[in-house]
């Protein structure tokens, strides 16, 4: 049978972040070679789930290293994983191709196109074959990515809920390209750097992008078109909206046009795409005035799946402060989340809550509260997003702080996965209101049981405003 390598590296970088990322937090999330990424993966949705699942040619299970969203690794850091990438495909033997799963907007110190140079080192171990990524909706593809992969898709979903399938898909198209089809992907780039609060795929303007591209390239015979929003809480100059178009090498007019007139309708629609939310104090008060509950108060700039600290504590001093009973918060804080355990349950515990990472989200919360309950953290996604996912947030706390439920995990995590309160014995849908530390991909937690919605812009690193974030490149646009 033929040999197909899997290989994984990914990490949505906020540049803008103070916390650097560390090995231990890739040896957290993922740090894996041989067949320990099958022992991890099978089973469950996600992309490399997708590639075991989708190939019918013999599995090489190669090197995966993945961290959650944070700021950029050191270069000491970069050097190790791309060195123990190509030890890894060194010892792999030959392969016929390399299915890849990237983010696609990684950064580290000293590689500022980290997919880009993950790349290199593969086709500097492999040679001319077939390779096959797949990116993340907020991925910032630079050119190079494109030439050197030859075939990149990425998600359709925001929230992202199509990984596994995406997965799978990658896995036929580089059987087609072992094959000999002639398949290659183009690339185009808009500048617009937009929210991630305005990038949902079911909603406008992004709906109408999505449409339009995939109406146009049935009609030309473009065999795949994907739409990536970017992350725009990256200071590169590749960040910005990109459309990724795969077909057989003699449409590359068609590609071309498509991409043109593409990058036209994001000119016309980009005004679309500004939005403006309310600080704190307004949100916490329109939660109070009768709104359906569960109100999911979205804590949009402390949005841990885009890296920020996730100890953002505006939204929780206002709570406190006007009064409200029946919240859910879930906030990080190492101290805290240690101290209660060891006081454990049925304790009382006093200090200082979040706010401790930076001066950027907020002053520390005073807090005098009781343990409720206690656990180590771990808990497995059932939910759309990563079915299957083994979570670590470390040490967990539940707290009780003047009538509001605050859970405190010792490491960030993003609200993709109502299990990080339910695993407490937590049910969020008797909760008068939800703090959700995220942008959009909460829904996949809380969004069936939501009653009501008030979005943000509180203090932290992904803010609605990105004027606040103080930019030093100018994003590029392409052709």
């Amino acid at each position: 049978m033929t040999r197909i390598g899997i290989v994984g590296m990914w990490q949505e970088t906020n540049t803008y972040s103070s916390h650097s990322t560390t090995l231990e937090d890739f040896a957290a999330f993922e740090l894996l070679e041989g067949s320990a990424i099958v022992d991890h993966h099978s089973d469950t949705e996600s992309v490399i789930g997708g590639f075991l699942a989708g190939t019918g040619h013999e599995v090489v299970p190669v090197f995966s290293a993945g961290a959650w969203p944070s700021g950029p690794a050191s270069a000491d850091i970069a050097r190790h994983l791309l060195d123990r990438l190509s030890e890894s495909l060194g010892s792999a033997g030959p392969l016929a191709g390399v299915l890849v799963n990237l983010h696609g907007a990684m950064v580290t110190e000293g590689h500022p196109d980290f997919e880009a140079d993950t790349l290199s080192v593969i086709r500097q171990q492999v040679g001319d074959v077939p390779i096959v990524g797949v990116l993340d909706f907020h991925a910032n593809p630079s050119v190079l990515l494109t030439e050197l992969a030859g075939v990149l898709i990425a998600y359709d979903t925001y929230p992202h809920i199509d990984m596994f399938d995406r997965g799978r898909e990658a896995a036929v198209l580089v059987s087609r390209l072992i094959d000999g089809e002639p398949l290659r992907t183009r690339i185009g780039k808009h500048p617009l750097l937009t929210t991630p609060l305005a990038q949902a795929t079911g909603s406008q303007p992004m709906a109408g992008l999505f449409a339009e591209a995939r109406l146009v390239a049935a009609k030309l015979g473009i065999d795949r078109v994907c739409i990536t929003g970017g992350f725009p809480y990256s200071d590169v100059d590749r960040a910005g909206v990109s459309v990724l178009l795969t077909a057989r090498e003699e449409l590359e007019g068609e590609c071309q046009t498509l991409i043109a007139s593409l990058l036209s309708l994001i000119d016309e629609v980009g005004d679309q795409f500004a939005i403006s939310r309310p600080g704190p104090t307004e949100a916490v008060a329109l939660a109070l005035d009768g709104l359906a509950s569960p109100v999911v108060l979205v804590d949009i700039a402390d949005n841990i799946g885009g890296g920020s600290a996730g100890d953002g504590t505006e939204i929780l001093a206002q709570l406190v402060k006007q009064g409200a009973t029946g919240a859910l918060v879930v906030i990080a804080d190492v101290e805290i989340a240690t101290a209660a355990h060891a006081a454990g349950v049925g304790g009382t515990i006093s200090g200082y809550l979040g706010g401790k990472t930076d001066r950027l989200h907020g002053a520390p919360v005073p807090i005098t509260a009781e343990i409720i309950r206690l656990s180590d953290g771990r808990y497995t996604s059932r939910g759309s997003w990563g079915a299957g996912l083994v979570v670590n947030q470390g040490l967990t706390a539940w707290l009780s702080l003047d009538g509001i439920d605050v859970v405190v995990t010792e490491l960030p995590r993003p609200p993709f996965h109502v299990e990080q309160v339910t695993h407490l014995g937590i049910d969020p849908a008797t909760a008068s209101i939800i703090v959700a530390k995220g942008a959009v991909a909460w829904r996949a937690a809380y969004g069936d049981i939501a009653g009501s919605v008030v979005e943000v812009d509180a203090a932290g690193v992904c803010p609605v405003d990105l004027s606040r974030l103080p930019r030093t490149t100018t994003p590029v646009r392409y052709p």
